[in-house]
């Protein structure tokens, strides 16, 4: 254990100070790559959505110009408000990455979704700055390991209580990968940490509605904000996130200090325990599920005017933060389990083309979804919440039952997908904004992010 002396702002701020591109292992980079396709894929992704299309138009109306890329548009805008932009677009769709957790008394999957907040403040930074790509990847595994080890650090309470950690802790990412990027010295660093303290923000009573994207681009606005003001000579509590009134207590109840202590980069979490990538642009402890029945679906050709009833039994924190039994939208559709599963018997397909409001209210699909059971299962309740584990049972007309246990999915560490895999999930995700030749050309610019000597020119390719 750290000493009574022991700092947790202190060994964040040290750490992130000493990230040098050359020292991040060759794993971590290429995992880093990835996540960085798939950030970009599901940002270009949300451009249309009623959230993002609001909050451009509400940056519209403050007369801003700069020299940053909101993905999709030609005219830029200053770090934060670009940051901003990207941040709810990113988020939009619920189809970005997700945290694994460590400890057993976390709960899988629900940790932070780390790329978004720091990756939509990273791009517009390093574009601010004139970074070359091999500073934008130091920077953004950067913030990807602080948003991580915070998370896994801060007391579970944090988000049983309700606060959403993408928003509250995915600012700390959004101001590492900042202060990496401007070049920040140590003090700077703590007085930033500090600062995105006090502007952490985020609760779950959002989920399902347009607040919970921007939980998001607030995070990557607010951090972009925070290392600005510390760069300036804006002051805080230098120990901000330790003591009876620093963030760790009075946000989380608490804080376990060996999650963080001797464990940045070490290893870092992009590889152990690994991020996961969705299959499917919902909440992410409905993906085991769905990858379960769809596998039901198709390994026994199931038909849907052939099925009875689906039930599926899982455990309370899965359906707590699924909680919508006859969605009315499509962003509460992302959060419930009668459409998820309904809608993979309809049309054998879960991507972006069926979680639409015009979709969830077709009558087949109302009438589908009756037919889906969601019980609390005691037994997969009894091992934890480690894992998101469930039971899928179809039941199909001639009283023929076929379950499926399932405890990952596709996109996990134990699951991961293939290049082409990764590939064909950026082309359904920005396939209305750059034509093909486009696309090829953006995936190759980030295989070889390491070798460009500009970020501009990767984002010259994003403005759709």
């Amino acid at each position: 254990m750290p000493d009574d002396k022991y700092s947790l702002t202190r060994e964040l701020t040290d750490y992130i100070h000493g990230v040098r591109f050359d020292a991040i292992p060759a794993n971590v980079i290429a995992r880093a790559k990835e996540a960085v396709i798939d950030g970009i894929g599901v940002t270009l992704s949300g451009y249309s959505a009623d959230c993002t299309s609001l909050i451009r138009k509400y940056i519209g109306g403050l007369g801003l110009d700069g020299k940053c890329t909101v993905m999709g548009q030609g005219n830029g805008l200053p770090a934060e408000y670009a940051a901003l932009a990207n941040g709810v677009g990113s988020h939009a769709l619920d189809f970005d990455d997700t945290q694994i957790s460590l400890l057993p008394d976390r709960v899988y999957g629900l940790l932070t979704h780390p790329t978004t907040p720091v990756l939509s403040a990273a791009i517009p930074v390093a574009e601010e700055v004139g970074a070359s790509g091999r500073d934008l990847l130091a920077a953004f595994c950067c913030g990807v390991e602080v948003a991580c080890k915070v998370a896994e650090a801060i007391r579970p309470y944090h988000y049983q209580n309700g606060f959403h950690s993408t928003g509250t802790i995915g600012i700390f990412g959004a101001a590492a990968a900042a202060v990496k990027l401007y070049g920040m010295d140590k003090e700077g660093i703590r007085h930033a940490l500090g600062i995105a303290a006090s502007k952490s923000a985020g609760i779950r009573v959002a989920f399902g509605t347009m607040t919970k994207p921007y939980h998001a681009g607030a995070a990557a606005q607010g951090g972009i904000v925070a290392a600005q003001l510390a760069r300036m000579g804006y002051k805080t509590d230098p120990e901000a996130l330790d003591g009876p009134w620093g963030f760790f207590q009075v946000a989380g109840g608490g804080v376990d200090p060996e999650a963080i202590h001797g464990k940045l980069g070490n290893p870092y979490t992009f590889v152990d325990p690994g991020v996961s990538i969705k299959p499917y642009p919902c909440g992410s402890l409905s993906h085991p599920s769905m990858d379960a029945l769809l596998d039901l679906i198709l390994e026994h050709d199931v038909q849907s005017q052939d099925v009875a009833g689906v039930r599926l039994g899982t455990t309370s924190n899965v359906l707590a933060a699924l909680r919508y039994p006859e969605p009315q939208n499509e962003l509460e559709a992302k959060f419930s389990i009668p459409f998820c599963l309904g809608i993979l018997v309809l049309e054998r397909h879960g991507g972006i083309e069926q979680f639409t409001d015009e979709t969830v209210l077709r009558p087949d699909v109302r009438e589908m979804m009756s037919r889906v059971t969601p019980y609390l299962h005691e037994g997969l309740e009894a091992l934890g919440f480690q894992r998101i584990r469930s039971l899928v049972e179809v039941t199909l007309r001639d009283g023929t039952v076929l379950p499926q246990e399932a405890s990952s999915s596709r996109g996990t560490p134990e699951r991961p997908m293939t290049r082409e895999e990764l590939a064909a999930k950026f082309q359904d995700c920005s396939q209305w904004l750059l034509p093909d030749a486009a696309q090829e050309k953006v995936l190759e610019s980030i295989y070889a992010l390491d070798g460009l000597d500009s970020v501009s020119q990767l984002t010259s390719l994003l403005k759709g």
